[in-house]
């Protein structure tokens, strides 16, 4: 759990922004699931929607330390060869954006001339994921 005070440049902003902007690792997917499992409290209130706050309001956020932290992610690599990486990928993790898997994959292997993308996902909740080198 954390305890966040707004700040008066957020002030009558959206909550997501204002979370987005602390917890820049975080994805979109886990704070609206938090939302909607009412997980996080403004002014002592449990809410279920992307509301306007603004300047002292006080939000305790219910997510995981681990998953708020800035923490780098090592990529579980399963086989890599020359064109094709499969990677072993960490459930809270988002496919793409901000603290993505691409973006790991693609700082780990910022020596070529293109950048590695994804090509095939089984699924969304599924773990393993093919790269194109």
């Amino acid at each position: 759990m954390k305890k966040l005070i707004v700040e008066k440049k957020y002030n009558n902003k959206k909550l997501i922004k204002f979370l987005n902007d602390k917890f820049p690792n975080v994805s979109n997917n886990l704070i609206y699931k938090t939302l909607r499992k009412k997980d996080i409290k403004v002014n002592g209130k449990r809410i279920s929607e992307n509301i306007n706050i603004f300047e002292n309001d006080e939000i305790l956020i219910y997510i995981s330390d681990e998953l708020l932290e800035n923490k780098k992610i090592k990529l579980d690599i399963i086989f890599e060869d020359e064109n094709i990486i499969l990677i072993n990928k960490p459930i809270n993790i988002e496919i793409m954006g901000n603290g993505s898997l691409t973006q790991l994959v693609q700082e780990k292997y910022n020596m070529f001339s293109f950048l590695p993308m994804p090509c095939h996902r089984l699924d969304r909740n599924t773990s393993r994921h093919y790269f194109i080198c």
